[in-house]
């Protein structure tokens, strides 16, 4: 029969006690009230040493069925024996102590890990029950960030990766441009024309190489240049606009902003070029010498930027900067030196992708993203 008593047999007299403990206080009635004063829960006190400072045996404690007691008497664990059980149908018997729910023959979920002991716990905060999720923006893994400084091998990799991108468009352009530049030149330039229709005649040719000499030859070269610039801007214009969409169409070489700043630009790099061809030796310098510091300035008006400004700021970019942009006007410049081997046709992919490496620069410079 199962036991429904708490844990003891109803025929023990002394409830699971030691009898030993219970000897004895039947015969002195009057020991037993003072007992049951003392120990209101039918424990026996501690008996007295007969000889102090003697080591004093252990006696076993008497079984209790209710568990350890708290220091005024009373048991841990009112509700029932400490050690009891329910008994388990062999279907409800868990095969696995310790987790919850498991059955055996089934699967055991997957356990979160635990941290290394000494590893700071982070809070993690639960997602939000009901509310929808999105998906990351397409393309915003590939922005560059503004915290990175802009490198010259970071701005070298950038700019070949979007000539790459939109190659075909970019070798089309600049062949195009590239034509109508040549033709620019050809028609501002007749002494040029002159010496190679007569290339047969010696005298031809010294006398068209003297006419090219003159002030009038010379402003008139100069204007061609200026043309030759207002041509080029159109790469600027898909420099500027890669840096936004990486890959670029050719309606976006023919977004000119800032018209007026870019004709002001091209005054002053014919006003340099005149300078160079006038004085041979320091024009040819100082037309280096602005060129470089000036670099950043047809990227900043395509921006928006006004003319003043434009002018400023690129100096400023350009000084901030001195070291990154000698570098890039020095590669530039063996770039096309070299492309002189191919007879020009190397300025096709050179000048977009120089172009590009100065537009991420630019953008970087003046803190805005570059779209990877």
């Amino acid at each position: 029969m199962s036991n429904t008593y708490g844990g003891w047999n109803p025929q023990d007299p002394y409830r699971g006690q030691n009898p030993e403990s219970r000897r004895g206080q039947g015969a002195n009635p009057h020991a037993q009230q003072a007992q049951a004063a003392r120990d209101p829960y039918g424990q026996d006190p501690q008996p007295q040493d007969p000889q102090p400072g003697r080591a004093r045996p252990t006696q076993p404690q008497p079984f209790d069925p209710y568990g350890p007691r708290d220091p005024y008497g009373r048991p841990a664990n009112p509700y029932g024996r400490p050690d009891y059980q329910p008994q388990q149908r062999p279907e409800q018997r868990d095969g696995q102590p310790g987790v919850w729910g498991q059955l055996p023959g089934h699967s055991q979920a997957p356990q979160p890990q635990q941290a290394p002991p000494g590893t700071p716990q982070r809070f993690q905060e639960p997602p939000a029950q009901g509310l929808p999720q999105y998906s990351p923006v397409s393309g915003a893994e590939h922005r560059s960030g503004t915290d990175e400084p802009p490198t010259i091998g970071s701005a070298w990799r950038w700019g070949w990766s979007a000539f790459g991108a939109s190659w075909g468009v970019w070798v089309l352009m600049s062949l195009l441009l590239g034509l109508a530049q040549l033709a620019v030149v050809l028609l501002f330039t007749p002494s040029i024309v002159d010496g190679i229709v007569n290339a047969a005649d010696p005298a031809a040719v010294d006398a068209a190489q003297a006419a090219g000499q003159t002030l009038e030859a010379r402003g008139l070269a100069a204007a061609g240049t200026a043309v030759c610039f207002l041509l080029q801007a159109l790469l600027y214009a898909g420099a500027i606009a890669a840096t936004r969409t990486r890959k670029v169409r050719f309606r976006d070489f023919f977004v000119l902003r800032g018209f007026a700043g870019l004709v002001g630009y091209a005054v002053i790099t014919g006003a340099l070029g005149f300078a160079g061809t006038v004085v041979p030796m320091v024009g040819w310098l100082v037309q280096v010498v602005f060129t470089l510091l000036l670099l950043p300035v047809p990227f900043l008006l395509l921006k928006g930027v006004g003319f003043g400004k434009a002018l400023g700021g690129g100096i400023g970019l350009v000084l901030s900067h001195v070291g990154t942009a000698l570098a890039v006007f020095g590669i530039f410049a063996a770039l096309a030196l070299a492309s002189l081997f191919t007879c020009g046709i190397g300025l096709v992919v050179v000048a977009p992708a120089m172009l590009l490496v100065g537009a991420y620069l630019v953008q970087r410079w003046t803190g805005e993203s570059v779209q990877g």
